[in-house]
């Protein structure tokens, strides 16, 4: 063999080696969930229907990790909901999460759409992980709370989202996010999350504040606790919401009892109209039930009811239901997640 020929060979053979430790150093993940159940729910009149997303909400997503060395690492998460009970007629999009970040001993650095801090705790503190009929922000936003003109698109999400999560502190966590509204009314974000999660206890306490006018902001104050007695997990949550001359106040008390492969999850909620809200009041019992028929695939079962004074909220998408009446609805369902 030539010496020409040896150089290219030496250079395929490094190349491959780099390919290789580049793939050894990389990771790529396919995930998702596929969600469809028979929903029944009565508002005026009842409407049954085949829906998504009553115990995990159904998505599709690519995450990634690569090590950059030194304790370096970068990553990336895009992430889909699906409609399974149509196919996502109306298209897909990476609306629930597309971020980039820079991970390390000093913590992580994301950028891009992402939950917002607040609703980290909606979420972290409802039985029903606040999805399905029983999710306790079916009571988050009363009709009236954001002036006529207004926006508020920063509740749950935020585009433009820059997020800085510290390390885990002996159990203590923190997380500081802001979003500019690019001149965009509703979309700006300020906001933090502090908390303690160790053991048996996890408690955390957020805020977060969002311009809906040019002269009103939406500010949101909220904090959970949790308590594992193994055999049973006690759950309490309080938010304050403040919108000028409108406000509400939020709470829940829930337990999740878990049965070798059955999941029983109840809560107990209520919004408190409060200023120029007074007198329009809300309440919500949710009982549900999971059976895992293998890790990833689960049948399932949710009733939910809301006791209206003065506002329409509703168990889930199905007919108009007029202000002051009840909405009462009932799901079955089976969810696998890959």
């Amino acid at each position: 063999m030539t010496t020409k020929s040896l150089g290219v060979a030496a250079l395929a053979l490094l190349a491959a080696a780099a390919a290789t430790t580049a793939q050894a150093q990389s990771s790529v993940t396919l995930f998702g969930v596929v969600d469809v159940n028979v929903r029944s729910i009565k508002n005026d009149t009842r409407q049954t229907r085949i829906d998504s997303s009553g115990l995990s909400s159904s998505r599709l997503g690519f995450r990634g990790v690569e090590d950059l060395g030194d304790g370096l690492k970068a990553g990336f998460w895009l992430e889909a909901a699906l409609n399974p009970d149509d196919g996502n007629a109306s298209g897909l999009a990476f609306q629930r999460r597309s971020t980039v970040s820079l991970m390390g001993n000093f913590g992580e650095v994301r950028l891009g759409r992402d939950k917002v801090p607040t609703q980290l705790n909606w979420d972290d503190f409802d039985p029903f992980g606040n999805t399905g009929m029983g999710a306790v922000t079916r009571l988050s936003v009363a009709p009236g709370l954001v002036p006529t003109g207004g926006a508020f698109n920063t509740f749950s999400r935020a585009s433009n989202l820059f997020s800085y999560f510290t390390p885990n502190l002996g159990g203590f966590y923190g997380q500081l996010s802001v979003s500019p509204d690019e001149n965009t009314l509703g979309n700006g974000y300020q906001g933090f999350r502090a908390g303690y999660r160790a053991g048996p206890l996890h408690v955390s306490l957020g805020y977060g504040q969002t311009e809906v006018t040019s002269t009103v902001d939406a500010k949101e104050t909220n904090i959970g606790a949790s308590y594992d007695l193994k055999f049973m997990n006690l759950i309490g949550f309080y938010s304050t919401l403040d919108v000028g001359p409108a406000a509400q106040n939020n709470w829940l008390i829930g337990v999740t009892v878990p049965m070798d492969k059955i999941l029983l999850r109840a809560s107990v909620s209520e919004m408190d109209g409060k200023e120029a809200l007074t007198g329009r009041d809300a309440r919500m019992i949710a009982l549900g039930a999971s059976y895992n028929l293998s890790r990833r695939t689960a049948l399932y079962s949710t009733y939910s009811r809301i006791s209206n004074d003065g506002t329409r909220f509703t168990v889930g998408t199905g007919a108009p239901l007029a202000v002051g009446r009840s909405s009462t609805g009932y799901e079955v369902g089976l969810r696998h997640s890959f």
